[in-house]
């Protein structure tokens, strides 16, 4: 039998791994990518030190502040004759 088959049968379920890395899974419409940032060096490690989410959130907010981000309002699309 290859090192590793049984596996799936004594490893916990993804929850539990991610609750132990006090992390959680993605939600619907998420997901995770590595890139390269070009920083100043402070700026750089302090978007390091913060968790995956609020790195999410700095990202959407800056793309916003510069006009790069469309988020559509399913609201407003509905009121639009």
């Amino acid at each position: 039998m290859p090192k590793g088959e049984k596996l799936h049968l004594v490893r916990p379920p993804r929850e539990a791994l991610a609750a132990r890395w006090g992390l959680r899974l993605f939600e619907d419409g998420e997901t995770g990518e590595r890139v390269y940032i070009r920083a100043l060096a402070v700026v750089l490690e302090r978007f390091k030190a913060l968790p995956p989410d609020k790195r999410g959130r700095v990202v959407e907010a800056g793309l916003e502040a510069l006009g790069l981000l469309e988020v559509e309002d399913a609201t407003t699309d509905e009121q639009t004759p």
